[in-house]
């Protein structure tokens, strides 16, 4: 199922979106509705649903606002924008935060569908392709992950080791040759000569994977996920997660 924010200060537009949307024949589901951008980013921020249909202006925070929110805190949700201004200041704005759709009121029915099922195929394409990432991905993964210990070099051995201990704390490689008491520039060449990587990129793997495995428990919140595996940024971690999995960790967590 495809899950349903929707954001508008009128009641009765809030409820007719809700209610009378046949949302059952694109596969889609309301989760949740606010009458304001504040309690909106909140809920989409510990959401972070597929779409979200919001008006522009609002009482204290409008859509454009909450729209660039989400986008800094890496929620990919597809935004839908209703509007009662048209207004071409308001339309560059919601294209260069990468809005779907801007619809005018009074809404037409047939323009909103069409937004919606544009929004539909969009995820599902997005989900097939986060499908044949991890297929291709998992060959790779498990060169880096599940080494040969009797052909690897030592120090770098105890590197990898190291570094799958102690991932959930800040880790640079510079504290990973200072245990071993050798050169970050011996140890980063180790890396790239007998794993094809550096240091950051099997640090970040190791701290992706033990997060994908951490999702699995839905009612965890992914800023503590972050947290557990070495992030204290969420922006961070949500942007690095995003570009290796292909979605965000809520989307991912929700479809685990």
């Amino acid at each position: 199922m495809y899950q349903v924010y929707i954001v508008d200060d009128a009641v009765l537009t809030r409820k007719a979106l809700v209610m009378t949307m046949p949302w059952d024949q694109w596969g889609c589901v309301v989760v949740g509705s606010a009458d304001d951008g504040e309690k909106a980013f909140e809920d989409i921020r510990e959401m972070e649903p597929d779409i979200v249909i919001t008006d522009i202006r609002m009482v204290h925070v409008g859509g454009l606002e909450l729209i660039g929110r989400c986008r800094a805190q890496g929620i990919r949700s597809q935004f839908i924008i209703i509007s009662g201004y048209n207004e071409f200041e308001y339309a560059k704005a919601a294209l260069r935060m990468e809005v779907l759709d801007y619809i005018l009121k009074p809404i037409d029915d047939e323009e909103l569908h069409g937004a919606v099922e544009k929004a539909v195929q969009r995820i599902g394409e997005s989900r097939a392709m986060m499908a044949e990432h991890r297929e291709q991905d998992g060959e790779s993964r498990s060169l880096l992950l599940e080494y040969d210990e009797k052909n690897i070099n030592a120090y770098l051995r105890r590197a990898l080791e190291y570094v799958q201990v102690n991932y959930g704390r800040e880790l640079s490689i510079r504290d990973v040759a200072s245990y071993l008491s050798i050169s970050e520039s011996y140890l980063a060449k180790l890396f790239k000569v007998e794993l094809k990587i550096t240091f950051l990129e099997y640090l970040t793997r190791v701290r992706m994977r033990r997060a994908m495995e951490l999702m699995r428990d839905k009612n965890m919140p992914i800023y503590e996920v972050a947290e557990r595996v070495g992030y204290r940024d969420y922006r961070h971690f949500s942007a690095t997660f995003k570009k290796l999995a292909g979605v965000g960790p809520k989307e991912f967590q929700m479809r685990s």
